[in-house]
């Protein structure tokens, strides 16, 4: 069964500045908790979302910490990795939980002009390694 790619779309009027730099560090905070609850409050159905509503997109999050509290992951701790499948080169948030290999990596896609998507990545450096 192939894996659904699961996006969050920002507006442009959120996209970029400091509303930008607030939903990137709460987005690693809340991957680093493991709270889907701390990164809902700073998403707006209206304001941030084209394609993809908040639910389905924190419901994807929730998942992902849940496989990984089931395969142990505690203490999490982030790196940078880089995108080895969809969007080669690009970086990507990879986060370990006591292990050599990520239990998740995102890429935060953004440009000059700010944020234009986050999405799960499935082919980040650190699992080649």
């Amino acid at each position: 069964m192939p894996k659904e790619l699961i996006k969050l779309r920002v507006k442009e009027k959120s996209s970029s500045g400091e509303p930008a730099q607030k939903i990137i560090n709460k987005f690693i905070e809340t991957c680093l908790a493991m709270d889907c609850s701390q990164f809902e409050p700073m998403i707006d159905e209206n304001q941030y979302f084209d394609e993809l509503d908040k639910y389905r997109f924190l419901a994807s999050l929730k998942q992902q910490f849940d496989w990984a509290v089931a395969r142990g992951a505690n203490n999490m701790r982030m790196e940078i990795g880089k995108c080895e499948m969809c969007v080669v080169g690009h970086a990507t948030y990879e986060f370990y939980g006591g292990k050599s290999k990520p239990e998740f990596a995102y890429i935060i896609n953004t440009t000059k002009r700010g944020i234009q998507d986050i999405f799960l990545c499935n082919g980040s450096s650190g699992w080649s390694n």
